[in-house]
């Protein structure tokens, strides 16, 4: 195994770890990580940087949201139609990046944040595994 990429490997989980913790449990952390990929997204948008925009929306909802495992420990734990809720923010955050003028992109941002907090707070009462399961962590 390549000594740089591990290396690497250890700082990123070193990194998550530390960003879990100080956000108070794991899944706020994760929260937290998807937050601040949605403040990217806005202020590229903000910016008029659209493209940039789209590649960070990308990251935030595929790159962290998803393959994290935060959408799963969601539906699992919160029910199909609280995912479908937070999707649909997703989704209208999307929009918004994408076409300006068809969402107020700061005040969707905001609600998509909130949510996403209160949500891996809540994940982290209920003791959910990185895997997305009820359990001991």
């Amino acid at each position: 195994m390549n000594r740089t990429w591990l290396s690497r490997m250890c700082c990123a989980l070193l990194f998550v770890s530390a960003s879990a913790w100080a956000a108070g449990g794991y899944w706020a952390g994760i929260a937290e990580e998807v937050c601040l990929e949605v403040t990217k997204v806005e202020t590229f948008a903000k910016a008029g940087k659209i493209e940039d925009a789209k590649a960070a929306f990308h990251a935030a909802y595929f790159g962290t949201f998803e393959e994290k495992k935060m959408e799963i420990a969601e539906r699992s734990n919160f029910g199909i139609s609280h995912t479908a809720d937070v999707e649909e923010m997703f989704n209208n955050f999307r929009k918004a990046v994408s076409k300006p003028g068809t969402g107020d992109v700061a005040a969707l941002a905001e609600a998509l944040r909130k949510q996403l907090r209160q949500d891996g707070k809540a994940l982290d009462t209920a003791k959910v595994n990185p895997d997305g399961n009820e359990g001991p962590k």
